[in-house]
């Protein structure tokens, strides 16, 4: 992408211009075009977003799309900011109540918009809903002691393990909508498969169907959250990590 065009991105995202609320142009918008290509790609997927479908559900040419979004690149960058505008804000409290809170909420933004996770993230211009929903996350744990690039680790830890624990939830939205059939309507059709599940050659996964235990799932994203907050909570209150938080504090009042 030139520098032209990421400048226009982030002007986009972050400078909005007001819209018109008179005369005939006023019935299509910006808003109005993220907002019909957020269903589109909700019921659809991503891969079906062109200017041409978005244009076509509003009623409207395609040309008459490019006055308000400059091209599919900015729409997506437009519709990752809208539904991050969807999750609820971090209320201040206790650290871990309050990664917890965001994490549920971009959880179930990705539920609600598994496309999400299908974009690559890698260099996408970041809108400012985005950013704001990380900097309360960051505001979260900013009374611990923590060094500035401990913070950033921590909430990306969250983050990160979200996003995982995500895309595996957009692959199976995803394969459901090409094939029609379920996730679990595919396992069950796996009896070939089943076939090979013997004692001999994998004991321990027997021994769980056997005893029902693929039957009764933990929740992947409660019980993978908890224990990554687990893990945090060792790093934060640790005695080492608690006695360089308080050289931190003594450092931030000076």
């Amino acid at each position: 992408m030139k520098q032209s065009d990421r400048d226009r991105a982030v002007r986009l995202l972050w400078e909005p211009q007001p819209e018109s609320s008179r005369g005939p142009k006023a019935a299509l918008s910006q808003s109005r075009v993220v907002e019909a290509a957020l269903k589109v790609a909700d019921a659809e997927g991503v891969e079906a977003i062109t200017m041409r479908r978005v244009a076509e559900t509003l009623g409207f040419t395609t040309m008459s799309l490019y006055r308000h979004v400059p091209g599919k690149s900015e729409l997506l960058d437009l519709m990752v900011d809208a539904a991050w505008g969807e999750t609820a804000p971090t209320p201040a409290g206790p650290w871990r109540d309050g990664l917890e809170h965001y994490a549920g909420e971009v959880w179930r933004m990705y539920r609600a918009h598994p496309w999400m996770l299908q974009l690559t993230t890698s260099r996408r211009t970041p809108g400012p809903r985005a950013m704001a929903a990380f900097d309360r996350a960051l505001a979260v744990v900013a009374e611990l002691g923590l060094k500035p690039e401990e913070m950033v680790a921590v909430v990306t830890a969250v983050g990160h393990f979200v996003d995982g624990v995500g895309r595996t939830m957009a692959d199976r939205v995803k394969a459901e909508r090409e094939t029609g059939v379920s996730e679990e309507a595919w396992w069950d059709g796996q009896d070939a498969l089943w076939e090979h599940f013997t004692p001999e050659r994998l004991p321990m996964m027997t021994h769980i169907w056997n005893t029902g235990g693929y039957e009764r799932p933990i929740g992947e994203f409660e019980f993978g959250l908890a224990r990554v907050l687990d893990g945090l909570a060792v790093f934060i209150e640790s005695e080492e990590r608690q006695r360089e938080a308080q050289v931190v504090r003594r450092e931030t009042c000076l």
